[in-house]
């Protein structure tokens, strides 16, 4: 018997609607592959919308139930938009690691907000507002955190009052150059020079403290700022100058005078998501603050090893419309974190330390975020690249590398199909003098 029409749309609304948990990502790498582990250890398989590119992390997840590859970040929200704006009283999670995504979907908060949960202020575009360092910075002095005094010009403008010495940065955290301008200038030549190979329309010039550490917090919130829960600190276990070290020590917070001023800020920014802020420590042994991260970091990972996994605690916590009970958990001392991949090549093969003491400290390091706990596939697919593409395009060039390698890859498979169909002949050959023998 044939439905009618009407029998199919019965049945249809009868089928209940389950609630997706989507990881957009516009660059991969071990930030959102926590979200990923967080949510897979959590019974939760998640669809994953990756931006093509090297090297494959996300993908390679054992977790990972739906698999989309888009061309860009805008081709990434599309097809989120097309296929699972579905729901408007089950709302499904949209969860980020990067700042292209945050902004992107900060900046279509109205399309998204019926259909989704997802990080955001509570209107188009407040987000990305406070993704300028320059207002973050006005903020943050705002309610009483210490910031580097900072100016904001046009490049080849230099203020009558600047001192040196000073480092240069882009506005935001997202564009085509933002990483690329960074300059550390002890003098006028220095940031002349500078100036040169900065593109961008207008850069920030900030007092360059001499760090003795970088210290940053871990925490989510919701209701728009006003519900906002701790989770780890941390701080370096060794430093290297003028750069981020890939290895922390982890604590639970409890500087009462940080949280009180920090979550100020979120309650006015309104915002409501997992964060990361982020402060370096002078010679001075004051806390300077750097900025917020509207994201996933790479010590959600941290979070999650530590019993308290920012990415499922804050999805719960939007569905309970308060932080969920009993969120705290007292971290062990001697807990450390370690981005172990990059750790071996600052340490080992700068000979900072031993390959049997990095060993060590690898095999102690409570939270591993290439290695993880029960997901190793996204390791080895790091290794095959970094030890076969990267090091090809490191040498020759990202456009002759990726030529090389296809090249390398097409030798390595003739070879194996040469000395497959060579063995089958020999074999074949063999059987035919069997039978001409008898």
């Amino acid at each position: 018997m044939v439905k009618s029409k009407k029998e199919k749309e019965k049945n249809r609304r009868k089928v209940k609607f389950i609630r997706r948990y989507i990881v957009f990502v516009s660059k991969d790498h071990y930030n959102p592959l926590g979200i990923v582990r967080t949510l897979g250890e959590a019974h939760i398989k998640p669809i994953v919308v990756v931006v093509k590119g090297e090297p494959k992390l996300v993908s390679k997840s054992r977790y990972v139930k739906i698999k989309h590859f888009v061309d860009s970040p805008e081709d990434g929200l599309k097809l989120i938009l097309s296929k699972y704006a579905v729901s408007k009283t089950e709302k499904s999670f949209i969860l980020t690691g990067d700042d292209v995504t945050v902004s992107l979907l900060d900046m279509h908060y109205n399309e998204l907000k019926d259909y989704f949960y997802f990080y955001n202020a509570g209107e188009n575009g407040r987000i990305r507002q406070f993704m300028n360092k320059d207002v973050l910075n006005h903020l943050a002095l705002k309610h009483g955190f210490n910031v580097p005094r900072t100016w904001k010009v046009s490049p080849g403008e230099i203020p009558e009052d600047l001192e040196y010495p000073i480092i240069t940065k882009a506005t935001h955290s997202f564009g085509a150059e933002w990483k690329n301008i960074v300059f550390i200038c002890r003098n006028e030549e220095d940031l002349c020079e500078a100036f040169k190979k900065i593109k961008s329309e207008k850069i920030l010039l900030q007092q360059y403290i001499e760090k003795t550490d970088e210290q940053s917090y871990e925490g989510f919130s919701v209701n728009h700022g006003k519900n906002v829960f701790f989770s780890v600190q941390n701080n370096e276990v060794y430093h290297l100058k003028d750069k981020y070290a890939p290895f922390w020590r982890n604590k639970n917070v409890h500087d009462k005078s940080f949280t009180a001023k920090a979550s100020r800020m979120l309650a006015e920014i309104g915002f409501e998501g997992i964060f990361e802020f982020e402060f370096i420590v002078g010679a001075d042994k004051k806390l300077y603050f750097l900025e917020i991260n509207f994201r996933n970091t790479a010590n959600g990972w941290t979070t999650t090893v530590a019993g308290m996994p920012s990415a499922t605690l804050w999805c719960a916590s939007m569905l309970e419309g308060k932080i969920v009970n009993g969120c705290y958990k007292e971290i062990p001392d001697g807990f450390t974190t370690m981005a172990e991949c990059f750790d071996y090549d600052v340490r080992v093969k700068t000979g900072r330390i031993s390959r049997r003491e990095w060993m060590k400290q690898y095999k102690k390091a409570n939270a591993k975020l290439y290695r993880g706990r029960k997901d190793i596939r996204p390791f080895f697919s790091f290794l095959w690249y970094k030890y076969t593409k990267m090091r090809v395009e490191k040498k020759y060039g990202k456009g002759k590398g990726e030529r090389i390698m296809e090249l390398i890859i097409i030798l390595f498979l003739g070879g194996w199909i040469f000395i497959g169909g060579y063995l089958s002949y020999r074999n074949i050959r063999k059987e035919y003098r069997g039978d001409e023998t008898k």
